[in-house]
C-alpha cells in the first residue's frame, strides 16, 4: 500500500456504497511501516457518491466540507482504537459504518 498523499480535495474510493448518504461523515485512516503505525488523514462530510467508469475502485465519494490532519498519529494502544480495528477487521474490511459511540467520539476529539 502507498504512503498516504495530502490533497486539495476530500474524497476516498471505494467497491463498497453501502448505506453511505450526503451527509455522513467518513475518517480516512491509514496504516504505514513496520511495526505499523497507523495516522489519521482526513475527514470530510460527503457530498456526493459517484460511480466511476475508469479506475480501479467502483465509487468515489467526496466533499468539500473537510479537513486534512496527515500526518496525526493515532495512539494504537488506546481502547476506542483496539474496538475500531476489531469492528474493521484490522481494516481489511474497507469501508466501514462506525456506530460505536466512543470510537466516533475519538475520532471527532482528535480530529479538531
Amino acid at each position: 500500500m502507498d504512503p498516504f498523499r495530502p490533497s486539495p480535495t476530500f474524497g476516498i474510493v471505494t467497491d463498497k456504497r453501502g448505506g453511505l448518504r450526503k451527509g455522513d461523515t467518513v475518517w480516512l485512516v491509514t496504516g504505514e511501516g513496520r511495526p505499523r503505525e497507523y495516522f489519521l488523514c482526513e475527514t470530510f462530510v460527503v457530498e456526493r457518491v459517484a460511480s466511476q467508469i475508469a479506475g480501479k475502485f467502483t465509487y468515489r465519494v467526496s466533499g468539500s466540507d473537510g479537513k486534512s490532519l496527515y500526518p496525526l498519529k493515532i495512539d494504537k494502544t488506546a481502547s476506542w482504537f483496539r474496538e475500531l480495528l476489531k469492528v474493521t477487521g484490522n481494516f481489511r474490511y474497507g469501508l466501514q459504518p462506525i456506530k460505536n459511540q466512543s470510537i466516533v467520539g475519538a475520532l471527532k476529539h482528535l480530529s479538531q
